[in-house]
């Protein structure tokens, strides 16, 4: 029987993209999916798809079944380490023999948040004696359409001048399924950002070239970010995470740029411009 590979968080920006790579590659590839009816509707025939939701153990059995490698999405909860472990636990149990953890950059070397909840569910990825690897991408670029996208044409941020090597998704999914599909990659821990480290004025600058239509930055301060996280009904250890994300982001302690993307996928990461012109429509 032809083991398989299971993608967590199967319809978010990265494991979609993920599902979809090893999918074309001829990757046996199941899917866990919290609305296989929605789901379908993505991912069209190909892909199989299993009922999954990381707070309910009672569908990991059949998630895992004849499953040999994972890769792993933490979800953004505030108990998001238990559940991981957990997950990682009954994967050990069930025979999986390699993890592929979307983690963070920063882990190990920054002291923030969600970099803590990744570190220790990194460290029980290593007890658990599993064969892994560790992916620690920088912000993505789709997060200018996803979660801060111009609003009439306006980018708020809480950045100032902060610059940041942004990483496209489809990079991060195309390392990703050659980490799944290549035993090279084994063990061995990565940080992919993008090919430059770029300020949200000069994002704006991009976007309003491909848009055809000015698009500005406007840094706002911290506490009118943390406000209107709030009134739009953000959980407060939410807005917690992201304001120290955004604080580290203001201070350029992420605009490192690291070769592997491009060792591991054999091509240049894609640049901002690339990435820009490509959803073009999302920012007219």
């Amino acid at each position: 029987m032809t083991k398989k590979i299971l993608v967590t968080g199967a319809t978010g920006t990265i494991g979609r993209e993920v599902a979809k790579c090893l999918a074309a590659d001829g990757a046996s590839t199941r899917a866990g999916v919290r609305d296989r009816t929605k789901a379908r509707k993505q991912f069209g025939d190909d892909i199989e798809l299993v009922a999954f939701a990381f707070e309910d153990k009672r569908l990991f059995t059949d998630a895992l079944e004849d499953v040999e490698k994972v890769f792993l999405l933490p979800p953004l909860m505030p108990n998001q380490v238990e559940v991981t472990n957990a997950f990682v636990d009954a994967a050990q149990r069930a025979g999986v023999q390699h993890i592929v953890k979307l983690s963070a950059i920063g882990v190990g070397t920054e002291t923030f948040t969600a970099g803590e909840w990744h570190a220790a569910n990194e460290r029980h990825v290593r007890n658990s004696g599993l064969g892994f690897t560790f992916l620690r991408p920088n912000s993505f670029m789709q997060n200018f359409i996803n979660y801060f996208p111009p609003r009439d044409g306006v980018i708020y941020l809480p950045w100032g001048n902060g610059k940041a090597s942004f990483v496209d998704a489809r990079d991060i999914a195309s390392v990703a399924a050659r980490a799944l599909t290549n035993e090279a990659h084994k063990n061995k821990i990565y940080t992919l950002t993008g090919p430059a480290a770029l300020s949200i004025d000069e994002v704006a600058r991009t976007l309003s070239h491909v848009a055809g239509r000015e698009i500005e930055y406007v840094d706002v301060p911290e506490s009118t970010a943390r406000d209107a996280m709030l009134k739009a009904g953000m959980a407060e250890w939410q807005v917690d995470l992201l304001m120290e994300l955004h604080e580290i982001n203001k201070q350029s302690r992420w605009s490192t740029i690291t070769s592997d993307v491009q060792e591991i996928i054999g091509k240049p990461p894609i640049a901002f411009r690339e990435f820009a012109c490509d959803h073009a429509d999302k920012f007219r």
